[in-house]
């Protein structure tokens, strides 16, 4: 499922010629199937609980997108207000109370469609190896970027099962020390593939489904947007063809 990490900034800005105290902010992500409480930080690192005219109060929200579809930001202010009388003493403060929310959509970043096939290739009429034996697979994927914006694939890797082992031949294999590497750089609808290999542990023993298929591992993707945001992806459990 795809995640993605997004900064949202909440500024509170004094303009009136009150004191201001006791200034409290909470906030909520409203997702299509749940609702999410979020911790705020302060960017100037304390908990500023008074405003004087004209000063603002600001918190960074730092939360990961986890499903599709609608999502609402509810931000709630709680602060005391206090007026002065005309000997510029203070009245008694009088606690008020707004709320904000904000709607926006979460859509897909990454497409990602998976190819498992045996290694090497074999006829399935012929080869009739059993399961004691090690066995190996192709894991192919085919990454799709479907955000507005360009991204630039920082990590794909595989993470097996423990009788597996994995080995990358994508473009972050070893390479000399002279050669730099770059990070594919993808535009909007622009595809490109991805590959391991993947071999069974001598003496191991592999996890199958109910209805006869391997189950190998799960893809891990990393990325960031060209506004530098980071963004990442998990698959589910990718397993093989039903065996015969």
């Amino acid at each position: 499922m795809e995640t993605q990490r997004e900064p949202h900034s909440i500024s509170l800005k004094d303009n009136t010629n009150r004191k201001i105290s006791g200034v409290n902010i909470t906030a909520e992500i409203q997702a299509p199937t749940q609702t999410i409480p979020l911790d705020l930080t302060s960017v100037d690192g304390d908990n500023n609980i008074k405003l004087d005219l004209r000063e603002s109060l600001q918190h960074i929200i730092r939360f990961d997108l986890k499903e599709e579809g609608n999502h609402v930001l509810a931000v709630s202010v709680r602060y005391t207000e206090t007026l002065s009388d005309d000997d510029g003493g203070d009245l008694k403060g009088r606690i008020r109370t707004f709320r904000k929310l904000y709607q926006f959509i979460a859509a897909p970043c990454l497409s990602v469609r998976t190819k498992v096939s045996d290694f090497p290739l074999r006829d399935p009429k012929i080869d009739r190896r059993p399961y004691g034996k090690p066995i190996s697979f192709a894991l192919e994927a085919q990454l799709e970027n479907m955000a507005d914006g360009p991204i630039t694939l920082e990590k794909v890797t595989c993470s097996p099962k423990l009788s597996f082992d994995i080995t990358s031949i994508n473009w972050d294999v070893s390479r000399p020390a002279t050669e730099k590497m770059q990070s594919p750089y993808l535009m909007p609808r622009d595809v490109m593939q991805a590959a391991f290999i993947i071999r069974q542990k001598p003496n191991s023993t592999v996890e199958m489904t109910k209805d006869g298929r391997v189950i190998l591992g799960q893809l891990i993707i990393r990325w960031r947007t060209s506004m530098g945001d980071p963004g990442s992806l998990t698959t589910g459990w990718l397993s093989t063809r039903k065996r015969s």
